[in-house]
């Protein structure tokens, strides 16, 4: 099974690499590759780094604070998403939290390389995405506990290399875009249990809620907390044709005015023009048509 290992600067490097000895110690049956150790010399690098996307089976992004930004790290998580079956890309996160990661790498089930319970998940996805060559869990686990010792030991020497002049490339993520992205997911999660609810009751033949007002709820609960979020209140808001009418009001002394782009991501979101009217019935913004 061939694991493709992705990397972006010093300590993203030594984090691959250190994966790159370690993983085949605990599953033997993976063969891991890693650009800067199986490129020959003299081989044409963004050729051969295609090919092996192609053919990959599992994909993990070591990802460090200073280099999540980088082209080539989104690039080949892009690639990766392409091309591996049934989503399995991974970010490894070093020296940083999963709330820290910034999109596009967000939309991935990312890991804490600072997790033993983390890592061990990581090896049971593999293993469980391997067809044939999985091994029993408890074979697994008996494995990872024998090697993680050593394997830890290398990602704490790998932690303590300092970040230099790369600090610069660091991006801190804002209170409101971790708390949009929350939003984001409760709404998520909570349109996915009402469809199991829905489901659920029409198995026993019970009435059920339509899809459509399900859903509506939903977006409605997600609309007033994001102008909650800076300092408004969504009055109400009513669906007409392919945009949402909202309107809001000042509640006290807002964080921030309704910005366009505030307006913008709100309409992304909800996958539909957005407009923003005021109690007189004013336009104070509007998105896009999307």
């Amino acid at each position: 099974m061939k694991v493709f290992l992705s990397w972006s600067g010093e300590r993203s490097e030594r984090t691959a690499e250190a994966l790159w000895s370690w993983l085949p110690d605990v599953l033997q049956y993976i063969n891991p590759w890693l650009s800067s150790l199986d490129i020959s010399a003299g081989r044409r690098g963004i050729r051969e780094i295609t090919e092996e996307l192609s053919e990959t089976n599992f994909g993990i992004i070591c990802v460090t604070p200073e280099n999540q930004t980088s082209r080539w790290i989104n690039f080949e998580a892009g690639s990766l998403a392409k091309q591996v079956e049934g989503g399995y890309v991974v970010p490894f996160l070093i020296g940083m939290k999963t709330a820290d990661l910034l999109s596009p790498l967000s939309q991935f089930q990312a890991i804490s390389g600072d997790s033993k319970d983390d890592v061990l998940k990581l090896l049971f996805d593999i293993n469980d995405a391997s067809g044939d060559l999985a091994i029993s869990r408890e074979r697994l686990e008996r494995a990872f506990q024998r090697s993680w010792p050593d394997f830890e030991n290398n990602l704490m020497s790998v932690s303590a290399l300092p970040l230099g002049d790369n600090l610069s490339n660091a991006v801190k993520r804002s209170t409101a875009d971790m708390t949009e992205e929350t939003l984001l997911i409760v709404r998520q999660l909570d349109q996915r249990i009402a469809e199991v609810e829905r489901y659920a009751l029409q198995a026993d033949g019970a009435p059920r809620r339509p899809s459509r007002e399900v859903r509506r709820i939903s977006e409605e609960k997600f609309i007033t907390s994001s102008f909650m979020k800076i300092g408004w209140e969504a009055v109400r808001s009513c669906w007409e044709g392919e945009s949402v009418v909202i309107v809001a009001q000042r509640a006290g002394e807002p964080s921030q005015s309704v910005s366009h782009d505030f307006v913008e991501r709100l309409a992304k979101s909800l996958g539909r023009e957005v407009v923003v009217r005021g109690e007189t019935g004013k336009v104070i913004v509007r998105s896009h048509r999307l």
